[in-house]
């Protein structure tokens, strides 16, 4: 049997009703009110960036100018990423492996960039080349590390066509004649921590280390560039190496080290930068990156 509802019920139900729509048009109204330019931070990023002092641009007309300016740059750039170590520890390198190919030798070695800090790495020098031999200081980019830019699969084993968008890249440059030095940048392949380990062999721990890096007052940055300038430390220690002949490629993250490596380490001639040359403003600034790209200050 159906409950009877008194008029009085009725009233307040209708009164709550109207009560709802005209609180719904309230809202609606007040949130019309926040649908404005001022509430989107992008927006007043991008506004701010045309603003951005950008001191240091470049506009030299001669060389004396060109290297009066490097010489500023380097000086505010290191600062802005933290700097470097007063002093360069002991190296104590090691060679673990060393293995023959059709084309070239492989020799897998490790060295301390500062205390606490090991690298690993692999030089690759071509067979039939004679030395002192020019040298290519390559750096891989997210993904697995420095396995998968020498050609080594998830599973240990050479492989030999080099998968992954970075095509073998230090192959290819002792294919020219030219040592590659492949090195583990920090956060990726074996030089991560443990949680991060356990997710798979393609997970970065850029975050939480370049998080900490910037709660120390440092950057992911600086610390992989050290680890460049203590490679070229390792290459100057070796007599098949060519110390005054060296250069720095690398793709992605490894672009980033590449270009700001190039910038502030006088002993590199040559830099290719793949797959990170960009405007912050259409890049940096408009999506979501991995938090190592990031330089407090370098807008300014």
């Amino acid at each position: 049997m159906a409950a009877r509802i008194s008029r009085r019920e009725l009233a307040l139900a209708a009164a709550a009703g109207a009560a709802a729509v005209k609180g719904a048009r309230a809202q609606k109204d007040a949130d019309a009110k926040l649908d404005t330019a001022e509430f989107d931070p992008v927006a007043w990023t991008m506004h701010r960036y045309e603003s951005a002092p950008m001191r240091l641009t470049f506009n030299a007309k001669t060389r004396k100018e060109a290297e009066a300016w490097q010489q500023q740059l380097r000086a505010k750039v290191t600062e802005l990423i933290g700097g470097f170590p007063d002093t360069r520890s002991p190296l104590r390198a090691q060679t673990l492996e060393v293995r023959e190919f059709p084309a070239y030798k492989r020799e897998k070695f490790i060295f301390e960039s500062r205390p606490g800090v090991g690298v690993m790495a692999y030089l690759i020098t071509p067979l039939k080349a004679s030395g002192p031999l020019p040298v290519a200081v390559c750096i891989p980019g997210h993904g697995r590390g420095v396995d998968d830019a020498v050609g080594i699969d998830e599973r240990g084993q050479d492989i030999s066509e080099p998968t992954g968008y970075e095509h073998g890249f230090p192959l290819q440059a002792a294919s020219h004649g030219v040592a590659a030095v492949a090195i583990e940048p920090m956060a990726f392949g074996c030089r991560r921590d443990a949680i991060t380990a356990k997710k798979g062999k393609g997970t970065t721990a850029c975050q939480p280390t370049a998080g900490s890096a910037l709660l120390f007052g440092e950057t992911m940055i600086a610390w992989r560039i050290y680890d460049v300038m203590r490679t070229i430390d390792w290459i100057e220690t070796r007599p098949e190496l060519n110390a005054k002949q060296v250069g720095c490629m690398g793709i992605s993250g490894g672009g980033t080290c590449t270009l700001f490596a190039a910038a502030l380490d006088s002993r590199i001639k040559a830099a290719l930068v793949s797959g990170y040359l960009n405007t912050f403003r259409a890049s940096i600034m408009s999506m979501s990156h991995c938090i190592d790209n990031y330089v407090p200050g370098i807008l300014n």
